[in-house]
């Protein structure tokens, strides 16, 4: 069972911030500290940039100042060692290469723990505040383009073999020519020359992971595409159905995706305090009726739900939304996954140094790998 975290300032119920002992303004040793508990923990990564919806007349009163994931990222590898680290990027308003240079440079730099979020949909409120142009809302024309990026910023990170950066001082080879490879892209939307300008990540790719989307036109790409999918159920029946369904549409082999299901958690040390606390939350700022799994109770009665999902093949592991901090995040840690690991659904210690190594992914060889070389200059 993969579980996962998503991480955000006073927690992911929008009336978080009136009852969270934490700063309510952005606070970078906050979510630093978060992050080493969820590494104490065990989790395999925590997840950066997604936050709770919320009804719009409630922005003004949540907790909506969220740091940008990419630099929080990088300041969380400075105080992890193990636990993997994802952040959300748009595919709406960058470019492919500055993707891939983004995280080539951060899976270098925390020795092969990161993720890619590539935000594809719900980005339109983003439109007036940057003063760019909206992209394609038509499902097939937008995962058309995305699926371009996607591909682009992946052969830029095979634009390196694994070999290439030499390193050979006694014959003066700093990077073997014939192992980096200009990738000479032109699609629909991109025109991309490359090569990339940073070695091969340590996980070939770092782990890619989409949503789930409400469309059903939007589906069969994020599940033939994506490494890891985040799911939004809401209830078992509902998780079951939409984990078969994308498991037939991957259209590959079932090892090289994973589908976690998104769930809110309010935990207490009895189920009367922990349906309190949600009902005072709610009465403050109700959160908006969706399709997201929430859980209200004990450690011990979220631990019985967790394994009836997996006895039903609901879900290959969870990604929870602690709604608020860091009591639900600590609750989760010390009285939820010490039960986990005595069912034997959670290994005593990492299976390895790599976000992929974490999750049981492959490490994809380099696409450029067996093609006759063409040398820098080509």
């Amino acid at each position: 069972m993969h579980l996962t975290v998503s991480l955000t300032g006073s927690g992911h119920h929008p009336a978080a911030w009136r009852v969270s002992p934490l700063p309510a303004h952005p606070n970078a040793a906050t979510l630093q500290a978060m992050a080493c508990t969820a590494e104490r923990g065990g989790l395999d990564a925590v997840l950066l940039g997604l936050p709770a919806e919320m009804p719009a007349d409630c922005l003004a009163r949540a907790n909506t100042m969220i740091l940008d994931p990419l630099p929080l990222l990088g300041s969380l590898i400075a105080v992890t060692n193990r636990i993997g680290l994802g952040a959300a990027w748009t595919v709406d308003y960058t470019e492919p290469y500055h993707v891939a240079r983004v995280f080539a440079t951060l899976d270098h730099l925390s020795y092969g723990r990161t993720a890619w979020i590539a935000s594809m949909f719900g980005t339109a409120s983003l439109v007036p505040r940057i003063g760019r142009p909206a992209g394609p809302e038509d499902p097939p024309a937008y995962c058309a383009r995305a699926g371009e990026f996607i591909d682009v910023a992946k052969q830029l990170w095979d634009s390196w073999e694994d070999e290439a950066f030499a390193l050979d001082k006694p014959s003066g080879m700093f990077v073997d020519p014939e192992r980096v490879y200009p990738i000479q892209h032109v699609g629909a939307f991109f025109s991309v020359r490359g090569p990339l300008n940073v070695p091969r990540p340590p996980q070939g790719n770092p782990v890619l992971v989409l949503h789930d989307p409400s469309t059903a036109a939007a589906r069969p790409f994020v599940a033939s595409t994506a490494d890891v999918v985040l799911m939004d159920c809401a209830s078992l029946p509902d998780a079951v159905a939409r984990y078969r369904d994308l498991r037939a549409l991957a259209g590959r082999d079932t090892d090289v995706l994973r589908i976690l299901a998104n769930m809110v958690i309010v935990l207490d040390e009895s189920e009367l305090v922990a349906q309190q606390r949600a009902a005072t939350l709610d009465a403050m700022i109700p959160p908006l009726p969706g399709s997201t799994a929430r859980f209200v109770g004990t450690p011990d009665q979220l631990v019985t739900t967790l394994l009836v999902w997996h006895e039903q093949h609901a879900c290959d592991g969870f990604n929870f939304l602690p709604a608020v901090m860091p009591h639900d995040l600590d609750q989760l840690v010390d009285a939820v996954f010490p039960r986990l690991q005595r069912h034997g659904l959670r290994p005593a210690a990492y299976p390895g140094a790599t976000l992929r190594e974490h999750l049981g992914l492959p490490r994809p060889r380099s696409q450029f790998a067996t093609r006759a070389p063409m040398g820098l200059a080509s």
